[in-house]
């Protein structure tokens, strides 16, 4: 037997369902926080500065590109 088994034969189940409850809280908090990093379109409304950057970024290159085959 290992210690972390004995240490959890040790506990009582009212502390068990509390580290239960604890781990289902931090899973919930983790869950929101990715949800919110996936929502993309709320991302863009609360700050569309990188979005904006990105896609001029893009159209640089897609330029850049254009005019380096168009010069060949």
């Amino acid at each position: 037997m290992t210690a972390e088994q004995s240490s959890h034969d040790a506990m009582t189940t009212s502390e068990l369902q509390d580290e239960i409850d604890r781990t289902r809280e931090q899973l919930g908090e983790t869950v929101d926080a990715l949800a919110a990093k996936l929502d993309v379109k709320t991302r863009v409304k609360e700050n569309p500065r990188p979005a904006f950057i990105s896609i001029a970024v893009v159209g640089v290159c897609v330029g850049a590109v254009i005019w380096w085959r168009s010069a060949r």
